[in-house]
């Protein structure tokens, strides 16, 4: 099934940042974020009077969804920008099912983690790189 931005409705209904960010899940500052770089229209009306459509709720939704499915937000930004004032926008695609990987989380230090993906570490090379933090670690704290 194929998500499309829906072309502008009757449905007059209108929200503020901060309800159109709740809404959708996500911060005020990517639905400003996302208005810069073309993926959500610019909001209705000036000044105090900026407001947001259903509209723009549906794109941020399917945004947000691609997002979490895995297509990164270089890929959204040059495929499905709004280029044309979000109106009749290209199909959104569906999001990518997850890819699962395999994180090796080795502590070492009180405050520094190492996450390794996709490889185990040997006892004999994890122990280089403790020691080898320990020694950068002391060369930070004089």
């Amino acid at each position: 099934m194929v998500s499309y931005y829906a072309v502008p409705t009757t449905d007059d209904r209108r929200y503020g940042i901060d309800e159109l960010a709740d809404l959708a899940g996500v911060s005020r500052r990517t639905v400003r974020y996302y208005v810069q770089r073309g993926l959500l229209p610019a909001p209705l009306g000036l000044g105090r009077g900026k407001h947001y459509s259903t509209e723009h709720l549906e794109r941020l939704i399917q945004v947000r969804d691609l997002q979490e499915g895995g297509v990164p937000l270089s890929e959204i930004i040059d495929e499905y920008s709004a280029d044309d004032g979000g109106v009749a926008m290209r199909p959104m695609p569906e999001p990518r099912a997850p890819r699962q990987s395999t994180w090796t989380k080795v502590m070492l230090d009180d405050d520094v983690e190492l996450l390794v993906r996709g490889r185990r570490l040997e006892p004999r090379s994890l122990q280089r790189l403790i020691e080898a933090l320990h020694t950068v670690l002391k060369e930070t704290d004089r």
